[in-house]
């Protein structure tokens, strides 16, 4: 019995570990926690921190999410789910040099240039197709006036 316990108790604990997913982005910190078997992390209290000074206390909502309108770049989240299952995660907005921002604008710009000139060769490319479904056309059609004249003289002679 007891190497059961044993045995299943890793499984247990892990079913109350809580995870913390932060998002940094627009001046805007989104907050979400959940336990190990998808649960949120209902009506949890956190706290956000800055440089260990307090900036907000709060509570999750019913899906445990937050979202928490600040300017600060550098912020470390802690949520208490209670009984001791707690989590804390650090977070950072890290802008973009601008030499990262010119190399990225520039290899976007050439994928650009190349897929206007790849749209190009795909616009000739149906012009032609257009052209010769034209010509196919025209072929129908004198196909088709051969075809009644020939019907015409066969039952000309079949009338003879």
């Amino acid at each position: 019995m007891k190497f059961l316990l044993i045995l299943f108790l890793p499984i247990l604990l892990f079913a109350h570990k809580v995870n913390l997913f932060l998002d940094l982005k627009d001046d805007n910190l989104y907050i979400k926690s959940y336990f190990a078997n998808a649960k949120a992390c209902v009506n949890c209290k956190f706290k956000i921190e800055s440089n260990e000074k307090l900036l907000f206390e709060g509570i999750l909502d019913e899906k445990g999410e937050y979202n928490y309108k600040t300017s600060i770049n550098d912020l470390k989240v802690i949520v208490d789910a209670g009984n001791g299952h707690t989590v804390n995660k650090k977070i950072r907005f890290q802008e973009q040099k601008d030499e990262e921002k010119t190399i990225q604008i520039a290899k976007i710009n050439k994928e650009i240039e190349g897929l206007i000139e790849e749209n190009r060769a795909l616009k000739n490319q149906v012009k032609v197709l257009e052209e010769q479904l034209n010509y196919f056309e025209i072929f129908k059609v004198i196909f088709g006036l051969v075809l009644i004249v020939l019907i015409f003289i066969f039952i000309k002679k079949v009338k003879n």
